[in-house]
């Protein structure tokens, strides 16, 4: 028995070595657990595996389950991808049953293969009670990594810590992707407040310059954001 546990777990570290992209702790722009996140997104050329976990917050009878109709959704395309197979989580009604507040359970999904192209996804979950949902799940290491960055700037922000925040500002609108997301217009926006609140006229226009002939879908909408704010034109 050992011996076929080895050789299941090997087989499943080759699976996720070979995969086509892993997508670790993406984003989602609405979600309804908090205590549920995702771990993160393989993507293969014959399946998807999501990688979940899930906090008990229950104080006492705390449980959870995987309903059989979950399913990925293309944004563009409104097309569904329903769950083909679960690792480590049972299948509603059928439930795993926590013995203690703050347990974890980490378990898989796994999905057919989607296109290579898409930028996110929805990973919904059709049942009665209690049902879960992500919207706009980033499928960008890129995107991703930017958030967090951008992130770590607001709390550098948020703490008075302005030589890092305007670091992490910076090295997020370094190089900004095809699809980008709101992070690099307010990277660009607190560049500008910030320099514009020294009194550094020149550095804040050099910024708001910089947005101005970024490729940002929405830099007129930060513009104004900028005019309203400091009165730069």
């Amino acid at each position: 028995m050992k011996k076929i546990v080895t050789l299941l777990l090997l087989l499943f570290i080759f699976q996720i070595n070979h995969a086509q992209v892993i997508i670790k702790k993406p984003f989602a722009a609405e979600l309804s657990h908090p205590e549920l996140t995702i771990d993160q997104i393989a993507i293969f050329p014959d399946s998807t595996v999501v990688s979940l976990t899930v906090v008990n917050n229950a104080d006492s009878n705390g449980w959870f389950c995987a309903d059989k109709n979950i399913f990925m959704e293309n944004l563009n395309t409104r097309q569904r991808y329903y769950r083909i197979d679960t690792h480590g989580i049972p299948t509603c009604p059928a439930t795993h049953n926590f013995s203690r507040k703050g347990e974890t359970l980490s378990f898989k999904l796994i999905f057919p293969p989607i296109p290579k192209n898409l930028n996110s996804i929805n990973l919904m979950e059709d049942c009665n009670m209690a049902c879960f949902f992500f919207k706009g799940v980033i499928l960008s290491n890129k995107l991703n990594s930017d958030i967090r960055l951008f992130n770590l700037g607001m709390e550098f922000y948020a703490k008075n810590e302005i030589a890092q925040a305007v670091e992490c500002f910076t090295r997020v609108v370094e190089d900004i992707p095809a699809n980008p997301t709101h992070v690099y217009g307010y990277a660009y926006y607190h560049l500008v407040m910030i320099y514009n609140n020294k009194g550094d006229k020149l550095t804040a226009g050099f910024w708001l310059n910089q947005l101005k002939t970024s490729t940002l879908p929405n830099k007129d909408y930060f513009v104004r954001m900028v005019k309203r704010d400091t009165g730069m034109e």
